[in-house]
């Protein structure tokens, strides 16, 4: 997910001096949704996929389900992918974390 994101910077031509920390550059990412475009595009939608997948990582079925991301949902696969949108967003900003440490200490090293 690092690749995505820094894409995403790169394509919003973002200068990663301008903010003070990840959550003020996350912020910047999601001030369009473009943070969740790129974890919905994670998301599987193939009903194989989304069960092997559920094998290993069925607590964040639980906890989108805990959150009320399925608050009426009955579908098995729609709870999966929902406790998918968990996962990723979780990669997501932790990623964005990672991201930005590496491009501030490139940006330090540069200046």
């Amino acid at each position: 997910m690092n690749n995505e994101i820094k894409e995403l910077i790169e394509y919003k031509d973002l200068d990663i001096t301008d903010y003070a920390d990840a959550w003020e550059l996350y912020d910047a990412l999601e001030y369009d949704g473009s943070v969740h475009e790129v974890i919905d595009n994670k998301i599987d939608i193939y009903y194989v996929d989304l069960r092997k997948w559920s094998v290993n990582n069925y607590s964040y079925v639980e906890d989108a389900i805990s959150e009320g991301l399925c608050e009426g949902v009955e579908d098995f696969h729609k709870l999966i992918q929902a406790g998918q949108y968990v996962c990723f967003r979780e990669e997501a900003n932790e990623a964005i974390e990672e991201v930005y440490k590496e491009l501030t200490e490139e940006a330090e090293q540069t200046a």
